[in-house]
């Protein structure tokens, strides 16, 4: 538009206006010339420039050089009608040839002719000059720039609120900023950082509240476990071992409270060597022989305490759930890495996991119906495995072996150097 109002249609009002001076002074020299000097004039005329004007002289009056059309482009057809606007009080007469190459014929009635002056028509169709090109190229260019830059103010806040979401999904919480932003995206962050502190509040004092009733029952724990081996001597060993197991069962409870109140949150990150981690944990664990299989790993930063945590809830799972027919479960943990992460494996014998129940399992105080009867545990085990996978960044997965028991794998990501190798130690 820009083009054709500042270009192309003054240029084309400006060459009705020539176009129109010449005409008159054509008419008006014809007018004053004899017959035979007429028709030499108008050859000599055509022969000058016959692509630009030609001059015909018709009879009778009212005939045209070829068929008149109406042009097809928008640009002519205005031109043509601003054109008979500024001749129309002089009589003359306008046509418009398609066939076989595009012209504007002006006529003026000259004593029995008429002459027909037929003028190219490039000056009045749009034309595609190197100009109008590097004005379409630069503005294109102009709005796909603009267009990247208002995807990128959008975008990048929200990327940074799907990392922000998905940090919190892993135990993580953290404020975005909102300075800079659009006014609808820094009104979801705010809302988000609103979220965040309400989550955080949340944990926070459920913490503090397990951690707190767990530490104030252990005391009157420690009191009765006194108060049997007291009166030990005078009770019958059944009942007292009864009594201790309770205790034991109870006890046993609460520090599962306890762990699932810390989480690790607590603890620094520290490059520590998983093998070991796991050698010792194996070594320990309810004073029953593993099979354990490890393999080179890199190290790992992680919060030791809490890893330990998870991977000896998993061992304590395989070997309270695992075997068969009252034989002790035959356990195997493994260690190995894939280049992008560690994955810690426990695999036992036993019945396995109803694959339905698998997702609910890894919820708090979740249990199958199997477990409530006789079996030590809050339901805790898996959730707080789960839970130190996620503040690790990984993820815990469970499934069916097909020569029958459970695989327990806990993956951790290995941080990666910016080239994609994996960090050193430090």
């Amino acid at each position: 538009m820009v083009f054709r109002r500042s270009v192309q249609e003054p240029r084309a009002l400006r060459m009705i206006e020539i176009a129109r001076f010449h005409i008159d002074a054509q008419r008006d020299a014809l007018a004053l010339m004899p017959p035979a000097q007429r028709a030499a004039y108008l050859a000599a005329l055509n022969a000058h420039d016959p692509q630009r004007v030609i001059v015909n002289r018709m009879t009778p009056p009212h005939a045209t050089p070829a068929p008149f059309a109406a042009p097809r482009h928008r640009a002519a057809a205005r031109f043509m009608r601003e054109l008979q606007a500024r001749l129309q009080a002089r009589h003359y007469l306008i046509g418009w040839q398609a066939q076989p190459e595009q012209r504007l014929w002006i006529g003026t009635p000259l004593g029995d002719a008429v002459y027909w002056y037929g003028i190219e028509a490039d000056a009045f169709l749009p034309r595609v000059t190197p100009l109008y090109l590097a004005f379409l190229i630069g503005s294109g260019v102009l709005a796909l720039l603009g267009a990247w830059l208002i995807q990128r103010r959008i975008n990048r806040p929200l990327a940074e609120l799907a990392r922000a979401a998905a940090e919190i999904g892993r135990g993580r919480h953290r404020m975005l900023p909102l300075a800079g932003l659009p006014q609808e995206i820094a009104q979801v962050a705010a809302s988000f950082n609103q979220m965040s502190n309400t989550l955080e509040a949340a944990e926070r004092e459920r913490a503090l509240m397990l951690a707190g009733v767990s530490h104030d029952l252990r005391t009157p724990l420690a009191k009765l476990r006194l108060a049997v081996e007291i009166i030990g001597a005078g009770v019958e060993p059944e009942l007292v071992e009864s009594m201790v197991r309770n205790i034991g069962s109870a006890d046993a409870v609460i520090g599962q409270f306890i762990d699932f109140a810390r989480l690790g949150g607590d603890e620094a990150l520290r490059v520590c060597d998983v093998n070991e981690l796991v050698a010792d944990v194996a070594a320990t664990a309810a004073h029953q022989p593993l099979a354990v299989r490890l393999t080179e790993l890199p190290p790992l930063p992680c919060r030791p305490l809490a890893l330990r945590r998870a991977v000896g809830n998993l061992v304590e799972n395989a070997i309270h759930y695992g075997g068969k027919d009252g034989a002790p479960a035959r356990i195997a943990v493994a260690t190995a890495c894939d280049g992008t992460a560690i994955c810690i494996t426990v695999t036992d014998d036993g019945p396995g996991m109803p694959p339905d129940q698998m997702e609910r399992l890894r919820q708090p105080f979740a249990r199958l119906e199997e477990a409530r009867n006789g079996r030590l545990g809050a339901g805790l085990g898996l959730a707080i495995v789960e839970r130190i996978a996620r503040l690790h960044g990984g993820a815990l997965l469970l499934r069916n072996r097909s020569e029958g028991g459970l695989e327990a794998v806990l993956r951790l990501p290995v941080p990666q150097e910016p080239d994609g190798g994996a960090a050193p130690s430090g």
